[in-house]
């Protein structure tokens, strides 16, 4: 099951959104399938009209007693089972929601002075929680960590419920293209988003070289505009990279540039700076070892297949063809079990 956090503060605007027809006539039959209050789940029932002035009313109120209304007031969730899961029934999809609350802290088991959420189901695969984020006994809501204990109740439910595994999250995916870019892309005709271009791209060329130098004249080589970003306190210190692709413009004609840690964790300065250090000093290692030594320095040539072998098998995983990147990754074991050839 996969959650997404979004917040906001027009908690009316939300409901109409969940109540309306959708982006592509997608919403049927929406309906409350559970809330901080059975009241409300009886008048939002399906087949009813649900009076939304009314219930965002009663959705505000606790945010209405605080002295400062805090910004965002709303927390947007999204829940959707995996491809595959079978149709949970709305008393299932209640419980998944109040367990999503219950670990969040939001609106704890047993806690009559939790924030108040409604959960709007308008699918068969997913439900969306609104919660308005002031505590009915006039406290706020605390929201630190709640998108890994959002991934922690995820699990809790497919366990629960026998859906698709998950695995934990790492914080280290890189993110995956909005639906606005997707659609974006779609219409120019590209087979894949602006950000996935260029997250390949700065890929292959971290994976090709030792240092910012030559990485970024590799971006260049490869028509990706490249910008670096330079310490407050010290204005020769590069302590940040962004690139952008020449062909990928805004409304305005202006380019849209990426920040290498918002194209993968992975790619951001910093780390690309250990992995050059650490590919440096293990060179350095294998020379010291002297011709005699059972580990070769690779040659140029057999350095870059294996390089564009390692970015070609990341590619395949974060694209989902596991079973690509396996196939490959079989075929360099059997490579390097290979003996090497007698001079």
């Amino acid at each position: 099951m996969i959650g997404k956090v979004v917040r906001g503060n027009d908690v009316g605007g939300l409901l109409r959104y969940l109540y309306g027809p959708g982006r592509a006539n997608e919403h049927t039959n929406p309906h409350v399938v559970a809330a901080w209050d059975d009241g409300v789940v009886a008048d939002c029932a399906p087949g009813r009209n649900p009076r939304l002035k009314r219930l965002t009313a009663l959705l505000e109120q606790p945010l209405a007693a605080l002295d400062r209304r805090p910004s965002p007031s709303v927390w947007h969730c999204p829940l959707r089972t995996a491809p595959g899961d079978r149709e949970l029934s709305d008393a299932e999809w209640a419980d998944v929601a109040a367990e999503v609350l219950h670990q969040t802290g939001l609106a704890p088991r047993g806690d009559a002075g939790g924030c108040r959420w409604v959960a709007v189901r308008h699918a068969d695969d997913h439900i969306h929680l609104a919660v308005t984020l002031a505590r009915q006994d006039g406290r706020r809501a605390r929201t630190s960590h709640d998108y890994a204990r959002l991934g922690a109740a995820c699990r809790t439910v497919e366990e629960r419920y026998g859906l698709k595994l998950t695995p934990a999250r790492d914080r280290t995916a890189p993110k995956r293209p909005t639906r606005a870019e997707a659609e974006r892309a779609q219409r120019e005709g590209r087979a894949e988003t602006p950000r996935q271009q260029l997250r390949r791209q700065v890929r292959q060329a971290a994976l090709s070289v030792t240092d910012l130098r030559s990485f970024v004249e590799a971006l260049e080589s490869a028509q990706v505009q490249v910008r670096l970003r330079y310490s407050e306190l010290d204005p020769t210190l590069v302590t940040g990279y962004s690139v952008a692709d020449i062909s990928h413009r805004t409304t305005a004609g202006e380019l849209v540039w990426y920040g290498g840690g918002k194209l993968a964790p992975q790619l951001s300065l910093p780390k690309l700076q250990r992995i050059w250090t650490n590919g440096a000093a293990t060179r350095t290692r294998r020379t010291a070892l002297g011709t005699g030594a059972t580990q070769r320095p690779r040659t140029p040539k057999k350095q870059q297949r294996v390089l564009r072998a390692a970015a070609s098998i990341v590619a395949h995983v974060e694209d989902g063809n596991v079973g690509s990147a396996i196939a490959g990754l079989a075929v360099q074991v059997v490579k390097a079990s290979r003996p090497p050839r007698r001079p």
